[in-house]
Order: structure tokens, then C-alpha cells, then sequence
């Protein structure tokens, strides 16, 4: 029952974090999890393993959009670099705080930087011994667009680890 009321309250969190203004789309990831016909008893591995299949689903997706508008060479040759500062803080002010459920991370993230394509994100965390380490994901968000970074299997440690979890670092290939 308690898992029930926890699967409950986040979906209830993700519809208030992805309200959007009429003009933007909802985000692929959260259009598939959204359409996902969950069990009223789902555990926090069916979770993880639906929210892992949407993610895989949507950097196709999104990677696939990308090689079509002939972006494949620059993605092959690219090294990710980080963003300065002033574009993490960009990129942090304009995208909705990190959520965290059923011992997974996701963060929407608003590319507002033009130039660049954003190739991974890097969050900060505790352990249960409260040590900081540091996680990633890699995706695909062409400038203008939104896409949803999925980190999954993270420790939930103490409640105030979700408090400290804070954006790392952004790492982009230029579009040029």
C-alpha cells in the first residue's frame, strides 16, 4: 500500500514539475512513462525498469532526429566538453529541479544554450556514509529542445540526500 501511495504521489510530482505553458510539448520521456499502464502494486524495480525503457526510447529517438538533420559527423568526432559555469547556471535556471523516486534520478532539462548540443549531465549526491560521489547520464538535447536525463539505482541514503543532490556539470559538442 505504501508503494502504492508512493507511485501515486510521483506521478502526481512529475504532472506538477512537467506543467508546461500551452506552447511546449510535454517531454518524450515523461509522454512514455505518462502512457505506461502500471500495475496498482508496482515496485520501485518495475519503476526503474519503465523509466529505463522510456529513457533508451527517447535518446533514440532523439539521436535518430539528430542523424537525420546531418548532424552524425559532428556527433562522431565530438568529445563532450563542459559548459562554463555561467551556461550551467543558464541551463540550471531555465530546467526544473532534479526529481528523485524509487532510488532514481531524473532531471528535464531546457537546452536554452544554441550553439550546443547537451551530451551528459552530472549530478551530485551522498552515499549513506555521506560521501559525495558523482553520477552521469549521456542523451541527446539538440538546442531549443527538452530531453529528459535518467540516472537509475542510485543509493536512497538518508532523506536529506535528495537535499544535496545538486547538477554537477553539463557537457555539450558545439553545433558548429
Amino acid at each position: 500500500m505504501a508503494i502504492r501511495a508512493s507511485a501515486t504521489a510521483f506521478f502526481g510530482l512529475l504532472c506538477f514539475l512537467n506543467a508546461a505553458p500551452p506552447a511546449q510539448a510535454q517531454s518524450c520521456f515523461h509522454a512514455c512513462f505518462s502512457a505506461k499502464k502500471l500495475p496498482s502494486d508496482v515496485t520501485d524495480q518495475t519503476l526503474r525498469e519503465t523509466m529505463q525503457l522510456c529513457y533508451q526510447s527517447c535518446q533514440k529517438a532523439a539521436r535518430d532526429d539528430l542523424l537525420s538533420k546531418g548532424f552524425g559527423p559532428l556527433l562522431a568526432k565530438c568529445v563532450p566538453q563542459a559548459v562554463s559555469e555561467a551556461e550551467l547556471k543558464k541551463v540550471r535556471s531555465a530546467s526544473p529541479s532534479v526529481v528523485a523516486f524509487a532510488n532514481a534520478f531524473t532531471w528535464d532539462v531546457n537546452n536554452v544554450l544554441q550553439d550546443k548540443i547537451i551530451r551528459r549531465v552530472e549530478l551530485t549526491t551522498q552515499t549513506m556514509s555521506l560521501t559525495d560521489i558523482v553520477v552521469s547520464s549521456n542523451g541527446y538535447v539538440k538546442p531549443g529542445d527538452t530531453g529528459t536525463f535518467y540516472i537509475g539505482n542510485v543509493a536512497d541514503g538518508y532523506p536529506a540526500v535528495r537535499v544535496t543532490t545538486r547538477i554537477q556539470a553539463i557537457y555539450t559538442c558545439p553545433v558548429h
